[in-house]
């Protein structure tokens, strides 16, 4: 029995071998590669530099993960910030020095072979900018489900094709962020968070998948900070869409309704409140609350005061949104009061009666002398 079995494997063995070599490339080869890399675009299109056009080349870093050899079985999983940079590349761009890019042809020859893999249903959608899940959940923690599902929707929206949706970070761990970047990146959230409701919608997919792309760990410190500088500065223009006009009043009565200027540059209706604050005690004014101002265009609210002594007093002003959350930067009016107090008054109304009686009874003790004359 041992010898039969002996005889069997000896004559299969070799039959096994020959199965093994006949089998195609791709058992051995990758069956899922990745196509990303780190951002290297401002909001405002411009690019920091050429890398990306050296990467698309045929024979780039990039570029030649689309034409492997043994592409049998592949699928391909690709950042839509990376395609999104791609198509605009495709139709030309410039660089932050100011000089025109070198990568159109290689960024149209790109396109059209990505377009030929998602017509045949081999690309996948990546979370967009390929960020780290750590950085993700800690400074941008309520964003996880639509990062996912805005990802997916950029990509098929950019190739015009229907793409494999997007199901896992392939970054998860920790990469060190310095203090700073944390503070911005984080001032920058809440900023778009405040002002997410007003916003229009494909304005704020930008502001929200910019963040995102800001925590790809390949990204360099350099390129990182530089465009987080750019975020800051297009958050700090979003922060002032609703603003107040500036102004200083003189008051003159006790009682009064000081004209405020509310601006509104969102393309929508902002529904809003003014929290006030007099700084001193001279002044009472209470808050104004649902406030419309429609989109483009400048309202007139007139905030009633009440004065209670002259001088000098200040009304600081905040705008805030339904939520409580404040837009902008507090405007501060200052007020120059010239209001006769009530006490004042009714010394002055006094002094002016005991004179008028002074007067008349003066008048009629004349009267008297020139009778009894």
């Amino acid at each position: 029995m041992k010898r039969m079995t002996r005889v069997v494997i000896t004559l299969i063995a070799p039959l096994l071998i020959l199965s093994a070599l006949a089998l195609p490339a791709r058992a051995a080869g990758p069956s899922l590669l990745f196509i990303t890399a780190p951002s290297h675009r401002e909001l405002n299109g411009t690019f920091l530099d050429d890398q990306l056009a050296t990467d698309l080349s045929p024979v780039g870093s990039i570029g030649s993960l689309l034409y492997i050899k043994n592409s049998v079985g592949v699928q391909w999983s690709v950042d839509p910030a990376l395609v999104e940079e791609v198509v605009d590349m495709s139709d030309g761009y410039k660089l932050a020095d100011g000089t025109a890019g070198a990568g159109q042809d290689f960024a149209k020859n790109f396109l059209a072979r990505l377009k030929t893999l998602a017509t045949i249903g081999r690309v996948d959608a990546m979370v967009y900018g390929n960020p780290s899940e750590y950085w993700v959940r800690r400074l941008t923690p309520h964003e996880r489900n639509y990062i996912f599902a805005a990802s997916h929707n950029r990509l098929t929206s950019l190739l015009g094709l229907p793409v494999g949706a997007t199901t896992s970070y392939l970054n998860v761990k920790y990469f060190p962020l310095s203090r700073q970047s944390v503070l911005d990146i984080r001032d920058d959230y809440n900023t778009i968070q405040s002002s997410a409701i007003y916003m229009a919608p494909a304005d704020l997919d930008n502001f929200r998948l910019s963040l995102t792309r800001l925590f790809n760990p390949q990204m360099s410190s350099t390129t990182r900070s530089t465009l987080i500088g750019d975020l800051n500065g297009a958050s700090l223009i979003l922060s002032k869409n609703i603003r107040l006009a500036p102004g200083r009043f003189t008051i003159t009565s006790s009682s009064q309704k000081l004209p405020i200027t509310v601006i509104n540059d969102f393309p929508g209706t902002a529904k809003i409140n003014l929290i006030i604050n007099s700084l001193n005690e001279k002044v009472l004014v209470d808050d104004i609350h649902d406030i419309t101002v429609p989109g483009k265009s400048k309202v007139q609210v007139l905030v009633p005061v009440k004065v209670l002594t002259s001088g000098a007093s200040a009304l600081s002003i905040e705008v805030h949104n339904s939520r409580g959350d404040q837009l902008s930067d507090p405007q501060v009016y200052i007020l120059s009061l010239a209001v006769i107090s009530p006490i004042a008054t009714w010394i002055t109304t006094g002094a002016a009666i005991i004179l008028f009686l002074a007067a008349l009874l003066q008048s009629l003790r004349r009267i008297r002398r020139r009778r009894s004359e």
